[in-house]
């Protein structure tokens, strides 16, 4: 998303964030940052205002003329039924109705939104942002029930009758509202496994602060998301589990000087505050600016990295061997790759593509057990060592260790 807005590219932007979050302009406003506290930029000044360029992001989408709609798959002629009409609730829907399942949400409130709309105040949350989020993801063809109460109008039973699956997505719940839907508590949210989402039946689920209670919105954005990952599962009967984590080894904190080489290129400029205030937001010029902050943590090739997928397959643990980290460096002497020696896992397959290619110098293994790094013969720059094959060898790589510049992806 940042690297996007930097770009001026912000209809690509808000598809991007809203392939993850249904609701950007809504915690753009009220979200507690809690993605800022893992931002590297704060150990070199301040982090990057992530929430205020997200909510700038999902402000353009609500004023856009051609907004972002996701498409949905053709209908499986499954629905599920969904108690609740809060984030959790409502985050479940847009992505199963992606998936092609019919969806009704029911909800014991006049208007949707749970604590969105019932717990935060107006002036924090303009009910218009709130109400135009909600209405995208309705748009997608969900059914709204209003002003019923699952377990005084209709029962959970009634539910199970029309429904293929069913959702528990309340909030926080008490014993006695469980016990009206047929339902146990654990400790303070409902009897239900944490990663399945499946409560005590096996068509039931449950999701958000009825499943784990949390004072954050954006956290039961993303329990409803992972429990829409396992219906849509359990559905197509395969086994049920959640969203999860996947496999990620973390840099860890970086000393100064690599903190330095880290930055190297990015602006230096200090955290921007929007000149019209908080509830005033970004302005495009500075949103950009803003964007422009970021250092870039993330990997270029976390979505096709050959050790991720394997590491995944094989449950392998980042933890269960614990060595010293190599320290950070990166070489961009070359005009189209940048190498990054710290992902490098030694496989060779750039060694043997060069030496195939009858590079002049190509590349070889430096060094002995551990600490073997691939190089360039005679400490040559990069440049010099792939004249012919470097695209090759970064399409080859199996971690992005070798990986084309940015611009050029």
């Amino acid at each position: 998303m940042l690297r996007l807005v930097a770009a001026g590219r912000i209809a690509e932007a808000a598809a991007t964030v809203k392939q993850h979050i249904p609701f950007p302009a809504t915690l753009g406003r009220i979200c507690p940052e809690l993605c800022e506290k893992g931002c590297r930029r704060g150990d070199l000044d301040s982090p990057v205002a992530i929430r205020l360029v997200k909510r700038y992001v999902g402000d353009w989408d609500l004023a856009a003329a051609q907004p972002y709609r996701p498409e949905c798959r053709p209908p499986t002629g499954k629905h599920v039924g969904i108690i609740g009409a809060g984030p959790a609730g409502l985050t479940a829907a847009y992505y199963l109705m992606q998936a092609g399942h019919g969806c009704t949400i029911i909800d014991d409130h006049e208007e949707p939104g749970g604590m969105l709309r019932y717990g935060v105040p107006e002036d924090v949350l303009p009910r218009d942002v709130l109400g135009a989020e909600i209405e995208r993801v309705l748009q997608l063809g969900a059914e709204l029930r209003t002003g019923v109460h699952v377990g005084r109008h209709v029962s959970i039973d009634d539910l199970r009758g029309e429904s293929d699956a069913i959702l528990v997505a309340t909030g926080e719940m008490s014993r006695d509202a469980a016990g009206d839907l047929g339902l146990s508590m654990s400790g303070r949210g409902l009897q239900a496994d944490r990663d399945s989402h499946v409560a005590e039946t096996p068509e039931v689920f449950a999701a958000g602060s009825a499943l784990s209670p949390s004072r954050h919105a954006v956290r039961a954005v993303g329990s409803g998301r992972s429990a829409a990952v396992a219906i849509c599962r359990y559905l197509a009967g395969e086994a049920v589990r959640g969203a999860g984590r996947p496999y990620t080894v973390h840099i860890g904190r970086l000393e100064e000087h690599e903190l330095r080489a880290f930055a190297s290129g990015i602006p230096e400029h200090d955290r921007v505050a929007p000149v019209g205030g908080e509830q005033a937001g970004f302005s495009d010029a500075e949103a950009g600016h803003e964007a422009r902050r970021c250092l870039h943590c993330d990997c270029v090739g976390q979505d096709d990295c050959k050790l991720r997928k394997w590491a995944t397959a094989y449950d392998a643990s980042v933890t269960r061997y614990k060595e010293g980290r190599r320290t950070f460096q990166r070489e961009t002497t070359h005009p189209i790759l940048v190498y990054e020696p710290g992902k490098c896992i030694a496989c060779g397959l750039c060694v043997q593509i060069a030496e195939s290619a009858r590079e002049r110098l190509g590349l070889t293994f430096v060094g002995r057990g551990f600490d073997i790094v691939v190089g360039v013969p005679f400490n040559e720059t990069l440049a010099a060592g792939l004249e012919k094959v470097a695209r090759e060898c970064a399409e080859a790589c199996p971690t992005a260790a070798l990986a084309l510049r940015k611009e050029l992806l």
